[in-house]
Parts: C-alpha cells; sequence; structure tokens
C-alpha cells in the first residue's frame, strides 16, 4: 500500500445551547502522532475542526449545538490534502454520534482513504467503534508504537494482527488484540509536533481546561498513568496500570521549547498526577527556578495530594504556580477510603489548603457525589468540606459511570443506572444513577441546596472573589454566542 500523505482529525464536538461543556485545547495527542509520522519521513497534517470552526454554530436539537467546520469544509481539507490515511481522535464517549459522522464523511470524500481510531472512547469502547462502516483500524490506549508499526506494516503489505492494542475486520469478524505493552522510556518520544499545531490560534482564549492567566499558553505532559486506582476513573484504560515519568532533563528541554520558540507564558500540566512521585516534582519545579524559565502555570487535572507537603508547595509556588486543583472527590473519609479508594486523608487536604493561602496561591477542589454507597449526610460532608477549607472554586461533579471504569461495571452489573444507559448522557448532570438511598430526583435537590449553600458562605469568606468567579461564568456563558453572532 502506498502511503504518502497522512491527516489526523480532531473532530468538531457537540455542546449545551445555553452554555458550552467544551473548551479549546491543542491536540497533543495527536501532536505525539504526528512526531512520529514525521521521523518516517512522511507528509502530515493535524486538522483541529473544532479549533478552526469555534465561532460556528449548527443547531443539533432543542438542547445540543454542533461546534466546529462545517461537513462540507472538512470534505474540502480531506480533498485538498489527499491524504492516504486518516487517523481520527475519538476523545468523550458522549461524543460517539460525531465521531459516527466523521467517519461517514471521510469515507465519501476518499473511498480509498484508510481510517484509523484511537483516543480514550476508542479505547474503552473499542468494538462499538470499529463497528462504524468507514472505521477500518482502531488501537488501544498510547498508540505512538502500535501506529508506528501499523503504518510499516500497511506499507509493505503484510499481515496486522500480531500487532498490539490493534482492532480490524476480517470477513465482517471484528478483531480486538489486548494492549499489552506500554512505552516504558518516556524519554525515547519525541517531543509533540508543535510546528503543526498551530498553537498561537489557541491564544487569547479564556477558558481552556480552566481559566487562562496569560495570552499564550501550552499543555504539556510530564507522565503518564496514576497510582491511585478511583472507581469512576477509566485512565489506567488509556495509560496502563503503571506510573512513568519523563526525565525532569527531557521535561525542561521542551519548556525552553515552547517558551523560545512559541514564546509561551502559561504552562497547564495535563498529567493525571503531576505531583505522585515527589522526589521528581521537587526536582522538576527546582529546576524550573533555577532555569528562571519565568512561566505560570496551573494543574486543570488535579494533583497526588497524598504525595504533597509544605516544601513542595513552596517550590511550586516560586516555580509559577498560581493554581492547583485538589481532587478530593468527596469529604466523607469512609467514602473516600471505603468506596471510591482514594490514598487521601482528609486532614492532610486542611493542612495544605491552609498553606496555601498563607503562601497566597489559590487553589480549587474536584468533589464527586451521587457514589452508590453513599448516604446523603456523606454527600453533604462534600459541601461542608469545601466551606471548612474555604475553597474559591470547588468543582462538583454527579458521579457519571463512564465506560471502562469500575463504577460503570458497578451499574451494569447490579442494575444501578437510572435509565436505559446512553452515551449521549455522559455528562456531570445527567444523574444517570439511583441507589435505596436516593433517587435521581432526589439528588438534584441535595445538590442545588449543597451548591447555594457553599456559595452562600463563599460570599462570607471571599466577596471580591465570588463577584469575579461570578462574572467570569456569566462571560463563559454569553461569549461563545457574541463571537458567534460575529463570524
Amino acid at each position: 500500500m502506498k502511503i504518502n500523505k497522512i491527516l489526523l482529525i480532531a473532530p468538531p464536538a457537540l455542546t449545551f445551547k445555553v452554555y458550552r461543556d467544551i473548551s479549546l485545547m491543542p491536540p497533543m495527542g495527536l501532536g505525539y502522532l504526528a512526531s512520529v509520522i514525521e521521523a518516517m519521513g512522511i507528509e502530515v497534517r493535524i486538522l483541529d475542526c473544532l479549533m478552526l470552526g469555534w465561532n460556528k454554530e449548527e443547531t443539533v436539537n432543542g438542547s445540543l449545538v454542533r461546534v466546529g467546520l462545517s461537513e462540507k469544509e472538512i470534505t474540502e481539507r480531506i480533498l485538498d490534502f489527499n491524504p492516504d490515511l486518516i487517523g481520527l481522535n475519538c476523545q468523550f464517549s458522549r461524543q460517539h454520534s460525531m465521531y459516527s459522522k466523521m467517519f461517514s464523511l471521510i469515507k465519501r470524500a476518499s473511498p480509498r482513504c484508510v481510517v484509523v481510531a484511537g483516543g480514550p472512547h476508542t479505547t474503552v469502547c473499542p468494538k462499538d467503534t470499529l463497528s462504524e462502516e468507514g472505521c477500518d483500524y482502531v488501537i488501544i490506549g498510547e498508540a505512538e508504537n502500535s501506529f508506528k508499526e501499523l503504518i510499516e506494516r500497511l506499507l509493505l503489505n503484510k499481515d496486522v494482527s500480531a500487532i498490539d492494542g490493534l482492532g480490524w475486520k476480517e470477513d465482517k469478524k471484528i478483531n480486538i488484540n489486548p494492549k499489552n505493552n506500554w512505552v516504558s522510556d518516556l524519554d525515547s518520544l519525541s517531543l509533540p509536533a508543535y510546528h503543526l499545531m498551530d498553537l498561537e490560534k489557541y491564544f487569547n482564549s479564556e477558558i481552556s481546561h480552566g481559566f487562562r492567566h496569560r495570552e499564550k499558553f501550552s499543555p504539556i505532559i510530564t507522565s503518564r498513568g496514576c497510582v491511585s486506582r478511583c472507581n469512576f476513573c477509566s485512565a489506567h484504560k488509556v495509560w496502563g496500570n503503571k506510573y512513568r515519568c519523563r526525565s525532569v532533563d527531557n521535561v525542561i528541554k521542551e519548556m525552553k521549547l515552547l517558551k523560545d520558540n512559541y514564546g509561551i507564558q502559561e504552562l497547564l500540566f495535563e498529567d493525571d498526577n503531576i505531583t505522585a512521585d515527589p522526589k521528581r516534582a521537587k526536582e522538576l519545579f527546582s529546576r524550573m527556578i533555577e532555569e528562571k524559565l519565568d512561566f505560570v502555570w496551573d494543574t486543570p487535572n488535579g494533583v497526588g495530594i497524598w504525595s504533597m507537603d509544605e516544601e513542595m508547595l513552596d517550590l511550586m509556588k516560586q516555580s509559577g504556580c498560581v493554581n492547583v486543583n485538589f481532587p478530593v472527590e468527596s469529604g466523607s473519609q469512609r467514602v473516600l477510603s471505603g468506596i471510591i479508594r482514594k490514598p487521601l486523608e482528609l486532614s492532610k487536604v486542611k493542612r495544605l489548603t491552609a498553606y496555601c493561602r498563607k503562601i497566597k496561591v489559590d487553589y480549587g477542589m474536584f468533589f464527586i457525589v451521587g457514589l452508590p454507597g453513599e448516604t446523603k449526610e456523606d454527600i453533604w460532608q462534600s459541601f461542608k468540606f469545601a466551606v471548612t477549607c474555604k475553597v474559591k472554586t470547588p468543582f462538583f461533579s454527579v458521579a457519571t459511570p463512564y465506560p471502562g471504569s469500575a463504577l460503570f461495571e458497578q451499574c451494569r452489573d447490579y442494575s444501578l443506572f437510572s435509565r436505559k444507559f446512553s452515551f449521549d448522557d455522559l455528562f456531570i448532570r445527567s444523574y444517570l444513577i439511583k441507589t435505596e438511598e436516593w433517587d435521581e430526583s432526589e439528588l438534584e435537590k441535595i445538590l442545588v441546596k449543597g451548591l447555594f449553600y457553599v456559595k452562600i458562605n463563599r460570599l462570607i469568606y471571599d466577596p471580591l472573589g465570588f463577584i469575579k468567579a461570578a462574572l467570569k461564568k456569566i462571560k463563559r456563558i454569553i461569549r461563545p454566542k457574541v463571537e458567534s453572532l460575529r463570524g
């Protein structure tokens, strides 16, 4: 097979009409794959349909809109580049219908083109993805090595059936190889192909996995995997069961590239747990200080609280940290230890947040309410804990059974779904779970009362911050619509 050109696509996205629960981020996964392809001597492009069509909305139904390039515009770009192979990033299960449309669109535009799907949704639902008529292959988990091997074997017309984590069709039968091999040395991977990602087109976006503090920002990933096994999370399916880190030298090299070549001022550590290895984390933050990189930085995915101490917070502050998100998940120690299975003591959280206030580092907190086995009192302990810690930006999500998580299996096996399961309901206010303690209607009432309690208390201990946050939220809701009208 001839493969002279490869196109990597981040598709458009569906979101709510009243507010956007999506954000603009450079597609780092595609950036890593693009580096692999370039090293093979094959021409490659990245097409971020969401970013390029951020100001374009199409009504889907009474509650949803489609944001991104139109089908006509995507087709024109495919025809213009004329790729031999297209890789489609299937990230969120809730967007499954968008992926289905993209498979059909690609095959209509270029019937001979080989289509390969990857990403978190593909990883946890490979058969659903591969069952799409326009999808030829899927790759489970981190894809750099398997994608390279697939390309090499297609070029030589060799058998692909032994490739790790590969899914393919044969005589209308779907075959899925298990994912057994993970990149042990992350330094062996080339840095993402930033020169193909049009970073400057993401600049000035105030909302991009949290609120931005500088105009020129970029995500960065310094580790893969997580040592925790929280019941609601499916990250271990995507990144494996072992926590792996890049060397500090390798990370500093990437930071210097971002600063010198692209003028980056703010970094978003997209690691699941940037602080999980405390010795390595302290070394990294110390090097950032020594190298005088002068970034501000944030932790939108959260940190490994169990491994943190005051010394680490000091280094984080000195190296440019302006906000740290604590994924506490529950204000009930019983729920944390017995249900979520997170290795965390709430007393430590109180101590660390108090120290953050002392050294003037902003902090947010992630909570999940509505887990099976959780009582109404447990839920209220989460609201009260947020107030006790004087959190300025607490994020309360309703427990959502994402495929690939232990929570999904529990809901499936014990009939805990409040209605027939659908990918369309995988968002943080879908109330998909019911238990003997409460149903979805009762849980919604508890959440409304709890959030009111948290906001009233924040107005008392942080009135200025409360007003600023309210204005930012309003801006987030109305600004995309204003830009859409202008566009």
